[in-house]
């Protein structure tokens, strides 16, 4: 379970720090407007970004489905997290080296990481992973070590009825 916690809060540092780093470098947009619909959007794309990369893998058998679910519920997850920080954590932050400074969730450089961090260990720590037993198409499990014992098993039956036939 530690496991899953840091492979969640590594993916979530990952993702939302590259999408901010795109933001603050790539567009030279280093600060978010105050109640923006931007604002929504960008965070939403985080949300949905580390949903969707979390857990287990969308190239996976069957896992693209899940996925795609909790993409769209990162969508709402972002922008939850960005209103209630936008709301609640308004002091301001200073990135020195890069001479900006604003209200924390109006900062993509340092809110992103944040934001895809706390929902990707949550994705991580629910989605069970390589660890998750696979589910058989009919719902009937067949434990592989019974196999041998029920064809032994059948065997001395078939062998009585094909000895039957010839007599």
């Amino acid at each position: 379970m530690l496991k899953r916690l840091f492979l969640g809060i590594f993916k979530g540092l990952f993702v939302g720090g590259a999408l901010g780093a795109l933001l603050h470098f790539g567009l030279q947009h280093t600060l978010l407007g105050r109640g923006d619909l931007l604002n929504y959007a960008f965070y939403g794309v985080v949300g949905a970004s580390a949903g969707a990369l979390a857990g287990r893998p969308p190239w996976k058998a069957g896992a693209w489905v899940a996925s795609i679910l909790k993409g769209v519920f990162g969508i709402l997850v972002g922008c939850g997290l960005y209103a209630l920080a936008a709301a609640f954590l308004t002091f301001d932050v200073t990135l020195p080296n890069l001479g900006t400074h604003g209200p924390l969730a109006q900062l993509p450089l340092v809110f992103a990481p944040l934001l895809a961090m706390v929902y990707a260990s949550l994705v991580e720590l629910d989605d069970g992973g390589e660890n998750a037993e696979p589910e058989v198409a009919s719902g009937v499990r067949v434990d592989a070590a019974e196999l041998p014992e029920a064809e032994e098993e059948e065997a001395p039956k078939a062998r009585q009825s094909a000895g039957k036939k010839k007599a």
